[in-house]
């Protein structure tokens, strides 16, 4: 079996339908732009890691810094171990010299390095629940930002079919759908102070549609491949998986039942036992 498609069939179909070591969406504009708490870290932080790029893409705009790649999906790290004992060594992960951890919201530990800001390059408590949030806590230094950027419920009710269907085909059964009155709650509740709230609705729909307007030449490479080795239909059944939760998000984002808001947050300087 090629390289290419070798790994779990769920991530592998992510990763061909996000590109090279993506399992979420590019939005070049906003990796382009980094918030200037990332831009002057010293030790900056990616959670929601997944493969690598978002990591690698602010190792070059901030080679001074340390970077520290985190995720929170055990499938997703047994990948990365794997993969990084075959890559390149011209491969954009050996370039990012970034160090990878898993990290377990339900066991809170204290994390191996703390972080003077933190990019959610996912959204994260559309995934994985606000449980997160309190190793978030430990994971920043006193002071440190953590720039969030989520899918929000902005409708008072959102539909239950859609959300059973997924927005996101990779959801955890701790995903909470919010609106942004009560993310900001929650993030509170958790002990963050709130600092600027951006809505990026149209920057994320410009950016998925730009993806999804290339899925065919990702999935041709598939196509032939499967020729040739049948099994890697599993791949195929779980690209059509993603790509069918990305339209349904795609629509829920037109249609106003999502929006995607940048949340950043600030950890008191008074470092509190939680």
């Amino acid at each position: 079996m090629s390289k290419a498609f070798a790994g779990p069939a769920h991530l592998v179909a992510a990763n061909l339908l996000w590109g090279p070591d993506r399992l979420w969406p590019r939005d070049e504009a906003g990796e382009r732009a980094l918030p200037w708490q990332a831009s002057e870290g010293v030790s900056i932080g990616i959670l929601g890691a997944g493969l690598g790029a978002w990591a690698a893409t602010v190792a070059r705009q901030v080679p001074t810094a340390t970077i520290t790649e985190f995720d929170w999906r055990s499938d997703v790290a047994r990948w990365r171990v794997e993969r990084e004992k075959i890559l390149d060594i011209d491969s954009e992960l050996a370039v990012a010299q970034t160090a990878f951890h898993e990290i377990n919201s339900n066991i809170i530990l204290p994390p191996p390095v703390r972080c003077s800001c933190i990019l959610g390059v996912e959204p994260i408590l559309a995934q994985v629940g606000s449980d997160i949030l309190r190793w978030a806590r430990l994971a920043l230094e006193p002071g440190g930002v953590m720039v969030l950027e989520e899918l929000t419920a902005d409708t008072p009710s959102p539909s239950a079919r859609g959300v059973r269907n997924g927005w996101m085909a990779r959801g955890g059964q701790s995903a909470q759908w919010l609106r942004i009155d009560e993310m900001e709650a929650t993030l509170r509740r958790n002990g963050f102070i709130l600092g600027k709230v951006r809505e990026r609705t149209g920057a994320h729909l410009r950016a998925l549609r730009l993806e999804l307007d290339e899925v065919g030449q990702r999935l041709e490479p598939l196509n032939k491949a499967i020729k040739q080795v049948p099994s890697l239909k599993k791949v195929a059944d779980h690209f059509n998986c993603e790509l069918n939760a990305a339209k349904n998000r795609l629509v829920a984002l037109e249609q106003g039942t999502l929006a995607v808001y940048r949340i950043e947050v600030i950890k008191p300087r008074a470092d509190e036992l939680i």
